[in-house]
């Protein structure tokens, strides 16, 4: 095969070229997947998109070897995974897989940067992905993983384990709902407020379906969202054990978590931001918790911290635990994540409904608090938790206004007037 003929076989997608059109989607997975295809149609002589998430280039030796071996493939493989000893992997995909008849229906992604991995599991669960090891310069061919991914990017296992337990998403889901009906064990509510969350609702949803604990209800209630977050939410709603309950007027997350209480069912309540998602064992080690220890009537654990940048992508940033702090007169340290009792946060009336702007933060300061008045907090060292931070979310707005937010429910408790 010429060199001409070789560098046209495969349509790149490395190096700078990787990261201009992640930054051209905005990172969204939905984007990236109709600039792959336009791409696609402009070079009508590519067969395989060849994907680096790392953007290195193959050899000029490697690609040689690489073509005789894919162009040789059934039609029926879509993808090739190729593995390469101290390196991260390289994906494969057949040009065919990004065209209108290959019936593709993404599930959301938190970041575009996953995407490769999406592809993959979806290519996987139709028989139409192999894996090909490079190994003494010998190349084999097999069906399924023979060793774990280089850990290259410390957050994949972190993403991976939610995509795989969702794909293929539509199939896992008919059947998930009957694990429920057979379960003994008990029934936590996630409540889920949002406001204009259209960007990021999908992941968190998701990462509630990828449970291995089968016995929730998810209650999202829209609190008077102006974009397309109903819409996202509708489209994942085939879950019977998801319930949305739609608010026309903005009102605040402590107004709306209230609403979510009197609909709740479970033993337990636990909350999730449209903006955070739960690793798969999530529920089992949070219901575990709260079991080994009645007298609490408040839970939480370990969470991973991530940043959402401007562009949309998000970063692994570290760690964080409830060290037994609440609040000190300038600053406040919620646990993160929250399950409740349902029974105790019931009998303290919830979450406390202010009225004007200070209803509308550090309302999981005030419950937690009401809380620990009168019950235990129980904590557990594993991570339970994926925690993203960004300069326009409510919490980073509004840390400076902690204090002042403070000495209104101060007057509020002595007979004043919040404001």
């Amino acid at each position: 095969m010429s060199k001409r003929a070789r560098s046209s076989f495969f349509y790149n997608m490395a190096r700078l070229h990787y990261f201009t059109l992640m930054s051209q989607s905005e990172y969204r997975a939905d984007k990236l997947f109709l600039e792959l295809s336009k791409e696609l149609e402009q070079h009508p002589c590519a067969e395989w998109l060849l994907w680096s998430n790392q953007g290195a280039h193959l050899s000029t030796t490697q690609e040689i070897k690489l073509c005789h071996i894919l162009i040789h493939l059934p039609s029926k493989v879509q993808c090739v995974v190729y593995a390469v000893p101290g390196r991260p992997n390289y994906f494969f995909f057949r040009r065919s897989l990004f065209i209108p008849a290959s019936n593709l229906t993404l599930a959301p992604l938190p970041s575009a940067h996953w995407l490769a991995w999406e592809l993959q599991q979806l290519c996987q669960a139709r028989s139409a992905c192999k894996y090909l090891y490079l190994q003494n310069q010998n190349h084999t061919f097999t069906d399924t993983p023979l060793t774990p991914a280089l850990k290259i990017d410390p957050s994949h296992d972190s993403i991976l384990p939610v995509i795989q337990r969702t794909v293929p998403f539509s199939v896992q889901q008919l059947h998930v709902h009957k694990s429920r009906l057979e379960s003994s064990f008990p029934l936590v509510s996630i409540l889920l407020s949002v406001h204009n969350m259209e960007s990021s609702i999908g992941w968190s949803i998701r990462s509630v379906l990828a449970q291995s604990y089968p016995n929730f209800e998810l209650l999202i209630g829209d609190d008077g969202s102006t974009d397309k977050t109903a819409e996202k939410a509708s489209a994942m709603d085939h879950d019977p054990r998801i319930r949305i309950l739609r608010y026309a007027a903005n009102r605040g997350k402590a107004f709306v978590l209230n609403d979510l209480l009197h609909e709740a069912t479970g033993t337990y309540v636990l909350e999730l931001d449209a903006d955070d998602w739960l690793p798969p064992g999530a529920l089992h080690s949070l219901i575990r918790l709260m079991e080994q220890n009645p007298c609490a009537a408040l839970g939480t654990g370990t969470s991973l911290v991530w940043r959402r940048s401007r562009n949309g992508h998000i970063s692994l940033r570290g760690q964080s635990t409830f060290e037994g702090t609440l609040e000190t007169d300038t600053h406040a340290y919620p646990p993160v994540p929250r399950i409740y009792r349902t029974e105790h946060l019931r009998s303290v009336r919830g979450w406390t409904e202010y009225e004007g702007p200070y209803g509308r933060v550090f309302e999981d300061i005030e419950v937690c608090r009401k809380l620990l008045t009168k019950y235990e907090i129980a904590k557990t060292e594993e991570i339970v938790y994926h925690r993203v931070v960004h300069t326009r979310s409510v919490s980073q707005q509004h840390l400076h206004h902690y204090k002042a937010w403070k000495q209104n429910r101060f007057l509020h408790e002595k007979g004043g007037e919040s404001s």
